[in-house]
């Protein structure tokens, strides 16, 4: 890795830390300026959503509004970092790589009924920053890495996440294994190396320096390897069952099969024997793959492919994870095509930035803990999302607070950063901060933690919430269970759904989950209709809202005005202004009027308004999305 010179600022008071030095520097080159900082309830509430995925509670924002010590926004940041829920919101990010999925997909879309042991040694690996180094050996050779255990095969399960056809695959057995360990080695190389290898399966690579013999000898890494955790071949009535609590991809013996470079990927068009390498394009000199011994259980191929991309002075893992990190931090990475660092991707908008990045993961060992807080402690990332007359488009579109509202010296910004507008539209300096939507698990754990049912259990198999029955008819295998009310079971953070391939959680694929058929280094950022549908519509909401009315009312006895502030401060982590309360409390008191006209309501007509109010809050910008 190579040092990195810190760049020289005009303005040296705005940095905090040296990420700012490479963001202002790129700024001043273009006569720009940075925005102000946020003000301390919008940035509780954006890194609260960002390193734990919840929002915040009005009791630590209350915390942090009157902390006026100069270690408020570190001691906030180190909590978080500490929370077990930050590897349920980061490993959350890895398994959308990992295409994790908790059924097989195609026709029969068979259960996986111990696949989730693999999602939750992800979020343990990210609560516990286990050095990358080790989580890439585990991940990719779980078998051979020293100290191997049952928690090491189950990372393997990495290289068995894909999608498979295996009670319908057909004749030719050893073109479905070749199929599957084409996911293997795409995902590897885009994960990992940020290499689109798997385009080499066939022919030389049309746009990178990847040929089809780099391909091969990746695939001879890999051909020693066989599936743990699959049914037994004699046992017909058990075909579609794990028999052991494994889902597992090992070697058990130190030979492996000779590789061919087929020709056009063709099984019956064989090129010349090929050995284990790296792409001849990534190193200086050819990777060695050591002899295994006799009487060696594997081969030990796959933990020389791990040590050799985690190896400190391989640049290019670095950079595309230090990419990642930055991404989810900011909306976008560095590069933007985050799995794609080839002559097809995209040039990095700071690329002295991502090799400083990169160069600080090595050196702290492999952990991503210190990185977030690097650039979390940045005046980058602390940063407002207004600037030019965004201010009056974010106002419109996203709920925040009008201009009225507004401090003084946001309005005079706007003439100043008119020219970041047209100069940079859409952001790439980083002159503001981005607004983002939360993603479609944030956006369902939110409703459930403010209205108070959010239960925090860790771990163990996937849930199965409502879905309509008449959705239920599109999946007729491995079927979901009809349920027409939910409860505590239910009501678990999003990341621990079971993920069905042939029947995705509707709220979960509207607001742009992934399909989890290939990886996903970035969700689609949609708008449609049907999201703002949903969240008027879903039972699940409607149900919510009911909860969250009650338990503001709860919180602060009968008091309308009181109730309706508590409502805010849960769902937007502030209280209304006295415009937004005189709107919210005659909307609560007409709706009120109307209920008290019918007869035979459960509810007084006082909660139903209440949760109408509720309801309506769920379906606001300033509800689903983070400035």
């Amino acid at each position: 890795m190579r040092a990195v010179q810190l760049p020289t600022v005009k303005d040296a008071t705005w940095s905090r830390n040296d990420v700012d030095r490479f963001i202002l520097a790129a700024l001043e080159a273009k006569g720009l300026k940075p925005s102000p900082e946020a003000d301390r309830r919008t940035l509780i509430r954006r890194v609260t959503f960002d390193l734990i995925g919840l929002p915040p509670t009005p009791e630590e924002v209350e915390a942090f509004v009157r902390d006026t010590s100069p270690q408020a926004w570190e001691r906030v940041v180190d909590r978080l970092l500490a929370s077990p829920h930050y590897g349920e919101r980061w490993g959350r990010h890895w398994l959308d790589l990992a295409r994790y999925a908790d059924s097989s997909g195609f026709h029969n879309d068979l259960d996986r009924p111990h696949a989730w042991r693999y999602r939750d040694y992800v979020i343990r690996s990210f609560n516990e920053d286990k050095p990358y180094a080790r989580f890439i050996a585990e991940q990719l050779a779980g078998d051979e890495v020293p100290g191997a255990s049952e928690e090491t095969l189950v990372a393997t399960g990495f290289c068995r996440n894909g999608p498979t056809n295996d009670d319908n695959m057909g004749n030719n057995k050893e073109q479905y294994r070749l199929d599957e360990l084409d996911d293997v080695i795409s995902t590897t190389s885009t994960v990992f190396l940020g290499l689109t290898v798997g385009c080499a399966r066939c022919h030389d690579h049309k746009y990178d320096p990847v040929t089809s013999a780099d391909y091969y000898s990746l695939l001879a890494v890999f051909n020693g390897t066989v599936k743990k955790g699959v049914p037994k071949e004699s046992d017909e009535k058990d075909k579609a069952k794990e028999l052991v609590k494994l889902q597992a991809l090992i070697e058990t013996k130190a030979t492996v099969p000779p590789t061919y470079l087929l020709r056009r990927g063709s099984l019956q068009n064989k090129g010349p024997e090929v050995p284990p390498a790296a792409p001849l394009v990534l190193v200086s000199n050819p990777l060695r793959f050591p002899e295994p011994a006799a009487d060696a259980k594997s081969s030990g191929r796959r933990r020389t492919l791990a040590e050799w991309i985690a190896a400190p002075d391989n640049p290019l893992t670095w950079r595309v994870l230090a990419n990642r990190i930055w991404q989810h931090h900011f909306g976008q990475g560095l590069v933007a095509t985050a799995s794609n660092f080839g002559f097809n991707g995209t040039r990095p908008t700071h690329p002295e930035l991502l090799d400083f990045l990169a160069a600080r993961l090595v050196a702290e060992g492999g952990r991503w803990k210190p990185l977030h807080k690097l650039i979390l402690m940045s005046a980058t990332y602390g940063q407002e999302v207004g600037g030019s007359n965004q201010y009056a488009v974010v106002s419109v579109q996203s709920g925040t607070r009008p201009a009225a509202e507004r401090p003084t010296e946001h309005w005079t910004l706007n003439t100043e950063h008119s020219r970041a507008a047209v100069l940079d539209p859409d952001n790439t300096l980083l002159w503001r901060a981005n607004l983002q939507r939360l993603s479609a698990e944030s956006l369902r754990d939110s409703i459930l933690s403010v209205s108070g049912k959010l239960n925090p259990q860790l771990g163990g198999p996937g849930i199965k919430p409502r879905i309509r029955a008449d959705l239920l008819t599109a999946s007729q295998r491995n079927k979901w269970p009809t349920l027409t009310t939910e409860g505590p079971a239910q009501w678990r953070r999003s990341v621990y759904i079971y993920v069905k391939r042939q029947l995705l959680m509707p709220m979960m694929e509207l607001f742009d989950a992934p399909t989890t058929t290939d990886s996903c280094a970035e969700r689609t950022k949609s708008v449609v209709p049907t999201q703002a549908l949903v969240l008027m519509n879903d039972e699940f909401v409607e149900d919510h809202a009911g909860f969250l009315a009650q338990r503001a009312a709860t919180d602060v006895g009968g008091d309308l005005s009181k109730a309706i502030e508590r409502m805010h401060q849960l769902a937007l982590a502030r209280v209304p202004t006295a415009e937004r309360l005189r709107q919210a409390t005659g909307f609560v008191t007409a709706r009120e009027s109307v209920y008290e006209k019918e007869a035979g309501a459960k509810e007084a007509p006082r909660q139903r308004a209440l949760t109408d109010l509720a309801h309506v809050l769920f379906n606001s910008s300033e509800f689903i999305t983070i400035e």
